[in-house]
């Protein structure tokens, strides 16, 4: 048992979405740039598949538990807490607008542009985190020996302040809320992001992240001096 803490000071981080985003409305086409047809929902290419969080900071504090087998070999956890900072491109988040429509009737319209020119940056509040693995040595040859570690960590902050900047506006938002499941679907409630808006939640963020680790080091007296490689 003891202490374990991971500061991270710039990370760049996978988002996790899927290669298409459904519930939004075809891009304008039109030579006027209005948009027509801004109800009907298509299957559109989801710009954030495959983009990077380019700036990540994430701080971890926690107590650390460990099972010892055979002199060689650790089972251990971690329960703790962990906040971070996050900011990249407006395409990574799937920030979406209503472009190109006449009229002042908005009900049942789905957006039909993304942006993807702009920044979002966001700060999380402390909450519980956890992380299991495991860590041995492979190899051993007089002095040097050769080992390998693997661990999986997870933790749902909630967002504390958002900060967007783009083209068409930019606003900050202190803890943001949004809708959960059938009711996160487009198009939102009229009154979505107001005080009026019922049925929210806090907005949170799903983090979650595996690493496997390879060293080799050489014992020199006190010192044990050692290089490895790390991939997450």
């Amino acid at each position: 048992a003891g202490y374990y803490g991971d500061y991270v000071f710039d990370r760049v981080l996978k988002v996790d979405v899927n290669k298409t985003f459904t519930g939004m409305a075809k891009s304008p086409t039109e030579a006027s740039g209005t948009a027509s047809n801004t109800t009907t929902a298509v299957d559109r290419t989801n710009l954030a598949y495959g983009k990077h969080l380019q700036d990540a900071e994430w701080f971890t504090n926690a107590a650390f538990l460990a099972l010892n087998i055979w002199d060689r070999f650790d089972i251990f956890c971690t329960l703790g807490a962990s906040n971070g900072y996050f900011k990249a491109s407006s395409a990574a988040f799937n920030l979406v607008g209503l472009i190109g429509l006449t009229g002042t009737d908005f009900n049942n319209q789905l957006p039909n542009v993304a942006f993807t020119q702009g920044v979002v940056e966001f700060y999380t509040d402390t909450i519980f985190s956890w992380s299991v693995g495991a860590r041995g040595a492979l190899w051993e040859c007089g002095c040097a020996t050769l080992g390998a570690e693997f661990q999986y960590a997870q933790s749902n902050p909630k967002i504390e302040m958002l900060n967007i900047t783009s083209s068409p506006a930019q606003f900050v938002i202190p803890k943001p809320r949004g809708y959960k499941g059938a009711s996160s679907n487009f198009p939102l409630p009229i009154n979505a992001g107001t005080e009026a808006a019922t049925d929210t939640k806090s907005a949170t963020l799903k983090f979650h992240e595996w690493q496997v680790g390879l060293a080799l080091s050489y014992r020199l007296n006190r010192l044990i001096p050692y290089i490895g490689v790390n991939w997450s």
